[in-house]
């Protein structure tokens, strides 16, 4: 279900003159640059949100360890269909990561606050799973 509405949403994106959002342009850039998607689903409100956005993805991105997928971040609030149709349960911080194989969209994801050090596990999982190492 999930790989069908990444699909769907990937295809609609690229037919729209619309003002993308964040989502939205890392959705067509991991599609056209055949990366990852990293995504953090949040809100304003959620202080394990912010602290994990300046203190997790923020230093990993200037460190330049996630150059190698896209990250986008949404907030509950502002999407909150999108959010549910990324999210398991309703616990905030979720990261989900999209990996395209032959197979499809393949969805990972972590739940709660992250520290670099998961957030790098994660990443060497969907590394090791898209080489075959993690099958």
């Amino acid at each position: 279900m999930v790989h069908v509405a990444l699909a769907l949403m990937l295809a609609v994106t690229g037919a729209t003159n619309e003002v993308s959002d964040e989502y939205d342009a890392a959705c067509a850039k991991a599609e056209k640059e055949k990366k990852p998607l990293l995504v953090l689903v949040g809100a304003s409100w959620c202080a394990s949100c912010q602290v994990m956005k300046k203190e997790t993805i923020e230093p990993m991105k200037g460190a330049g360890e996630l150059n190698d997928v896209v990250v986008a971040v949404v907030d509950k609030d502002s999407r909150p269909e999108l959010a549910e149709q990324l999210m398991r349960g309703n616990t905030l911080p979720q990261v989900v990561m999209f990996n395209k194989d032959s197979g499809g969209w393949k969805r990972y994801s972590l739940t709660g606050m992250q520290s670099q050090s998961r957030m790098r596990e994660l990443l060497r999982r969907v590394r090791d799973t898209a080489t075959g190492r993690g099958r």
